[in-house]
């Protein structure tokens, strides 16, 4: 797919630049590339002279990244947040509605700049550069130093090689390219202890996140054939398990781990009327594509979607559509 664009790298970096002083956030429930790509941002917009470079999220950071550095700066929103700045850089989503409560701080901004890799029709901001080409965000924050004339400081290659490394499933998926390995190479020609890194990131978990992962698990159903797999988490098991939304990252990945799974679904209550919906797919099964339907998006591979059905009724709708597709394809 081509770039959608307004602005190029160096127009970009231009941006960035001239400002005094910058936001950057990134989406809802933030992964690994959401919060690398936002460290490393930061660390850019530093290194180019700003004044005031702040990251805001709405949610706190995941578990896994809180060890990097500067992850523990990036801010919730709360009321405080009242004075403008000169550019709000959004990071990794183009959507207002991935924002969550960020979302007022970005338009109280004199100027919005979105750098993402998910391709959509109407990106929201000033100016944006969305190139689905890039395997993470990580990587066109990468290519953007590189625009700049600005070295890959340590602690920001820390952030950046786990923005790649998380978006790539440990450089297993099918976005990883010629480019990513390239790219990557480079962070650990930093002294990176990759090993160190990759525990971190890849095997911690919470307790709480064992609870709600053996609970989820413990309820797998399995549909065509083998083909569907799916799991329910509910308000009850989040609690139980005492579990944020954060502890629920990776458990899908059980299930499309299988190996007669194309699609891997996973549904949480978020209350009695919505449910969030988290699809894997392989086998040349769209999920982004497939989630459009129901308001979601994302990747082919990985997508996802909240819609205004409880649970049980959500369940149905999305597993007997699924199905007939895989059915039709098998």
């Amino acid at each position: 797919m081509a770039p959608m664009s307004n602005v190029d790298l160096a127009g970009a970096v231009a941006r960035l630049r001239k400002a005094g002083s910058v936001l950057i956030v990134s989406h809802l429930h933030p992964d690994g590339d959401a919060i690398g790509s936002t460290l490393g941002l930061a660390a850019l917009a530093r290194a180019l002279g700003v004044r005031e470079a702040q990251c805001l999220n709405n949610d706190p950071v995941p578990f896994p990244y809180q060890w990097l550095p500067g992850a523990r700066d990036i801010k919730i929103p709360d009321n405080a947040w009242d004075a403008p700045c000169d550019l709000a850089v959004v990071v990794d989503t183009s959507a207002w509605d991935r924002l969550g409560g960020a979302a007022d701080a970005v338009r109280k901004a004199r100027e919005v700049l979105v750098l993402d890799h998910h391709l959509v029709d109407a990106p929201l901001g000033d100016h944006y550069l969305v190139d689905p080409s890039y395997a993470a965000s990580g990587e066109l924050v990468m290519e953007l130093h590189d625009a700049a004339g600005v070295d890959i400081e340590r602690a920001a290659a820390q952030a950046l090689y786990v923005a790649i490394a998380t978006d790539t499933g440990g450089f297993r998926f099918s976005n990883t390219t010629p480019r990513t390995h390239r790219l990557a190479a480079r962070l650990l020609e930093t002294g990176l202890d990759v090993a160190a890194i990759s525990e971190r990131v890849f095997d911690g978990m919470t307790p709480a996140k064992f609870e709600l992962m053996r609970r989820a698990l413990g309820r797998a159903e399995f549909h065509a054939g083998g083909a569907v797999a799916h799991a329910s988490i509910s308000r009850a098991d989040m609690r139980a398990a005492q579990a944020g939304p954060n502890e629920t990252e990776g458990i899908i990945n059980y299930l499309r781990n299988v190996d007669s799974v194309q699609v891997a679904i996973v549904f949480r209550e978020l209350d009695e009327t919505t449910t969030k919906v988290s699809m894997r797919s392989r086998n040349g099964f769209n999920s982004a594509e497939f989630l459009q339907q129901f308001g979601g998006g994302g990747h082919a591979l990985a997508a996802g979607a909240t819609l205004a059905l409880p649970l049980e009724e959500a369940r149905g709708v999305l597993l007997d559509r699924v199905a007939s597709i895989v059915g039709e394809s098998t």
